[in-house]
């Protein structure tokens, strides 16, 4: 019995030192001046979008989607008759949201938290469609100085959301009854049951219905042929299914199944993803931005001119690269959209393989970026790049289109295309969430590579051994960031830690202008998608001891606009996106 209580003692006092040992690991951080500046700039900011952004209108707690911050007026969307209408769309202010949870969980303050969901709940009880669409998206913004809903698309703008992915947690404890019937509003409007047909565009006048997931799940519709390569099936009438949209579509019945305990709407979302998984090449391993084609539906006559880019004239990759025979399809391009494949596609993977246990998602990431990686990723002159090229690997770099289509005007020369460095978290998080060190070493090679050619050094070995990092990098961006970040949470190797400090000093340095953060110090507007700020929180959780876990995650920031406005020249009438026309302007543009 002696010998018993002795091993016993002994026994607890090694636990009790490992203990020690822990705890004394967990605080060896020191959170310094410069972790703090950090932090004041992101309260700064945020204190500042909210004291601008409630002045405008003091009638709303609606909040513009991006800040003048010359001004501190709201951005305005200047219509083709003229008139100006400053637009809140929430479906664009999902990291600001993000960003006020995360900001009161590190500095213990619950305001911040506090007022996304009284902005939350405003939204939610006065501009839900009764069929359970909201008003947002790209084509629907509501009108800060009337506070009716705005349409930019012509006079009844359709819903549309792609890889916006909703702060769907926060949502459901603001209003669990709405964000319920959005959630299923979402596949009754964008998803066509009867045909497997989806549709980018949802409508307004679709009814509800309680029961969108109780029909069957249909055969899949991709089929092999007689290779063993994916038959793209060309018999959609316009309704395309984008996996930019699928992405929305999928996360919401994902989260939707995890809510109610429902797993129908789960197994629906699988369906869905699973049809861009069977259309990926077998060879290349690359996947497709849509799984069909369109059908003809318009005249001759129409679709003779080559110009005309309506979808309804068939497959306008195939008729504006015809030379390259039954590869040139829109589905199989990858040089174009693909952020929306192999950025913001492959962390919703993530996400539902993490949160919800669709673990061969995680495989599914691994074949699709390793094989992007191996056929389409170069090194030139220090830079990353991507070759253009179909993804059964036939390369398009030097092709000169030979008349204008869909992806370009005629005598365009196609040349390789930059890899953002967005691409840093999903291929990360792929390799995190790979158990077997063997699967992961292929992708680890070409991160180890990318990230060196982005400027932050050598990563070292799988695992975080060895790291020779550049402490001293130039580099300002939020990915590389939340990336450094992430590696140090998964291996603790505080090298990591060391260069994210910098990477975070850099942008507040680079970045932060006029008490906003903005693109750098020339740009005009902040908009509130921002991703700097909700990398800089995620920073400064784990200097403090905060568990990744309990902080939002990271999702996308695709949010835009899209509809008619007045061109630069301010007098012909044009159709582009806020990014390229409103949030490209700098202070040198304002009068």
């Amino acid at each position: 019995m002696k010998k018993i209580m002795i091993l016993f003692f002994i026994l607890l006092s090694a636990v009790l030192s490992l203990s020690s040992f822990r705890v004394q690991a967990a605080t060896e951080i020191v959170y310094t001046e410069s972790d703090y500046d950090r932090l004041h700039a992101v309260i700064e900011h945020v204190d500042n979008v909210l004291k601008y952004g409630h002045e405008y209108n003091t009638e709303t707690l609606l909040l513009p989607d991006a800040i003048n911050t010359l001004t501190g007026d709201p951005a305005k969307w200047t219509f083709p008759n003229r008139a100006q209408v400053p637009y809140s769309d929430i479906a664009n202010q999902q990291n600001f949201f993000r960003t006020l949870v995360a900001l009161s969980k590190v500095t213990d303050d619950p305001k911040y938290r506090n007022e996304a969901v009284s902005i939350l709940g405003e939204f939610m009880s006065n501009y839900q469609n009764p069929n359970g669409l909201f008003y947002w998206g790209g084509h629907r913004t509501i009108n800060l100085d009337t506070l009716e809903v705005q349409s930019t698309e012509g006079p009844n703008g359709p819903h549309e959301l792609k890889n916006m992915m909703p702060f769907y947690e926060l949502m459901l404890e603001v209003n669990e009854e709405a964000t319920l019937r959005f959630m299923r509003q979402l596949w009754t409007a964008h998803f066509y049951f009867d045909t497997t047909d989806m549709n980018r565009h949802g409508s307004y006048s679709s009814a509800y219905d309680v029961n969108v997931f109780g029909q069957t799940i249909p055969e899949d519709v991709i089929l092999m042929d007689e290779n063993g390569l994916p038959i793209i099936p060309d018999n959609s009438p316009g309704l395309l299914p984008f996996v930019n949209a699928a992405t929305d579509l999928a996360y919401a019945a994902f989260t939707l199944s995890d809510y109610t305990y429902d797993s129908v709407p789960a197994q629906w979302a699988e369906y869905l993803m699973r049809q861009y998984y069977l259309a990926s090449h077998p060879i290349t391993g690359m996947t497709v931005y849509q799984f069909k084609s369109t059908l003809v539906t318009k005249s001759p006559i129409e679709c003779a001119d080559p110009a005309y880019t309506n979808s309804g004239c068939g497959d306008r990759v195939a008729r504006q690269f015809r030379d390259f025979g039954s590869i040139a399809r829109e589905s199989n391009v990858a040089w174009k959209n693909t952020q929306a494949i192999y950025v913001d596609n492959i962390l919703m993977l993530l996400e539902a393989a993490s949160k919800y246990g669709v673990d061969y998602f995680v495989d599914w990431a691994r074949q699709y970026l390793e094989g992007y990686l191996e056929y389409a990723y170069i090194r030139i002159d220090g830079t990353n790049k991507i070759i253009p090229m179909f993804i059964d690997g036939t390369t398009t770099y030097g092709y000169v289109v030979p008349e204008v289509g869909y992806f370009g005007p005629s005598n365009m020369r196609l040349d390789y295309v930059d890899l953002p460095t967005s691409y840093l978290l999903p291929i990360l998080r792929t390799i995190l969430q790979t158990e077997n060190d063997t699967d992961k070493e292929k992708l680890w090679g070409y991160f180890r590579d990318i990230v060196y050619t982005f400027g932050l050094g050598d990563i070292g070995t799988l695992g975080g051994a060895k790291p020779n990092l550049n402490i001293d990098t130039s580099v300002s961006d939020p990915f590389a960031l939340m990336a450094m970040v992430e590696l140090y949470d998964d291996t603790k190797n505080p090298a990591y830690l060391d260069v994210a400090r910098t990477i975070g000093d850099n942008i507040v340095r680079e970045k932060f202008f006029r008490g906003f953060f903005v693109q750098s110090e020339i740009m005009l507007y902040s908009r509130l998608d921002q991703p700097d700020t909700l990398a800089l929180l995620t920073l400064d959780a784990v200097l403090r001891g905060i568990s990744l876990d309990e902080m939002p995650f990271y999702l996308a920031d695709s949010g835009y606009v899209h509809g008619y406005l007045l061109a630069d020249d301010g007098v012909t009438e044009d159709r582009s996106y806020t990014q390229t026309v409103i949030y490209t302007k700098t202070i040198y543009d304002w009068e």
